[in-house]
Formats: C-alpha cells, sequence, structure tokens
C-alpha cells in the first residue's frame, strides 16, 4: 500500500517541472510550497501554519521549528534543517506572501506564508482543503496519480532519504526528517521502491533497462 502513496524521482520533476512553467503568481506560489513540502516532509496541516515571522526565524537560524501546539499530538514541536534548496523555496514564499497579500489585514496570528481566503472573502491561511485541491489540479496537469494528496508528498520526503542518502543509516535519518518516535513508523520506507523492483527484474531477466 505504502507503494502507491509516494511519488518516484521522474514524478517529482514532471509534477515541479509542470507548475513552474506556469508564469501566473499563484501557480508559482503553488511550486514553491510543493517543493518546500516534498523537502521537508511537513504534514499539510503543519505547514498551513506557518507565518512569515516563523519562516525569517528559520533563514537566520538556519532550522525551522513548529511549535507543539500545530504538530500532531500536539505534545512535541518538530525542527527543520533549512537546506541551502529549501532555503531558497522559503525565501519565495516569503516574498509572494508579501506581495500577494499586500492590502489584507494581518490575522492575530500573524502574516501567513501562504495566503488564502476564507468564506467571508476575509484573507488567511490557504485551508489544508485548498492545498489539497490545488495539488490535485497540478497532479493532473503532470499526467500523474489523481489520487494525491499533500500527504504522499512527505512519503516522498522518506523514500528520497531511502534513495539518496550516503550514510550508513538513512533509516534513522529518515526518522529524526519526519519527527518520528520510533523506528518503527519509519520502517515503512524499507519497502522497495517500485522503480527497484522493476530496475532489478529487468537486470534479471537480461532485459535492456528502460531510458
Amino acid at each position: 500500500e505504502m507503494q502507491k502513496k509516494y511519488l518516484t524521482e521522474s514524478e517529482q520533476s514532471r509534477l515541479l517541472l509542470g507548475v513552474s512553467k506556469v508564469a501566473d503568481p499563484l501557480a508559482q506560489r503553488d511550486y514553491h510550497w510543493i517543493a518546500a513540502l516534498i523537502l521537508t516532509g511537513m504534514r499539510v496541516q503543519e505547514f498551513s501554519r506557518l507565518t512569515v515571522p516563523m519562516v525569517q526565524q528559520a533563514l537566520a537560524s538556519g532550522w525551522l521549528v513548529s511549535p507543539k501546539e500545530h504538530c500532531k499530538g500536539g505534545k512535541r514541536g518538530n525542527e527543520y534543517l533549512v537546506t541551502a534548496r529549501l532555503r531558497t523555496h522559503l525565501e519565495a514564499l516569503v516574498k509572494l506572501s508579501h506581495e500577494l497579500g499586500a492590502g489584507c489585514v494581518v490575522p492575530e496570528a500573524g502574516q501567513p506564508l501562504v495566503w488564502g481566503r476564507d468564506v467571508a472573502g476575509i484573507a488567511g491561511p490557504l485551508s489544508v482543503r485548498s492545498y489539497e485541491a490545488r495539488l490535485k489540479h497540478w497532479a493532473v496537469h503532470a499526467r500523474l496519480d489523481a489520487r494525491i494528496s499533500p500527504h504522499w508528498l512527505r512519503h516522498t520526503r522518506g523514500m528520497n532519504i531511502m534513495r539518496r542518502s550516503r550514510g550508513s543509516n538513512p533509516l534513522k535519518v529518515a526518522q529524526i526528517a519526519l519527527g518520528h518516535r520510533s523506528l518503527k513508523s519509519t520502517g515503512i520506507y524499507l519497502d522497495m521502491s517500485r522503480e527497484e523492483y522493476e530496475r532489478e527484474l529487468q537486470l534479471v531477466d537480461g532485459g535492456r533497462l528502460p531510458k
């Protein structure tokens, strides 16, 4: 089941490339938050509560910190390393927040990193439902699985760590990066990915590898 709920390397490229090619400011906003979710593995509820001051603090310190009340279970906060690639997307989102929110009243919780509109037409943070709808829109645009949800991007982060890590214990890296309390939760990423399975069987049967 897990194997159907993440994006392969090529699918990630197709999704991000498809969004990045659209010049509309909202498409650019979507491009940067989709990339940020892939690079952090944050749950969408947690990401939706990020404010500009929180992100500016992260850009200064090198760590993006979510308070425990924003996190699943509400018992402890999460920390995410601001890598060079993530920094680029966070800086762009701060800039877009200022541009797209010009003239809007800043909510009590702080200026949202990603603006939306609520039912009454008052500006506030983009809703979780809107994140889901926007991601589905771009997935269809890139001819990807329309069942996609933001949680797939969290699983994609875990799979990326397992695939790309050069360290001796990538599972531990994934556990810390995703804020899992035990390695048991992270164990799902030990399952062989679809593309690895296909590649191995092609090699076993002496077939040509797909380009």
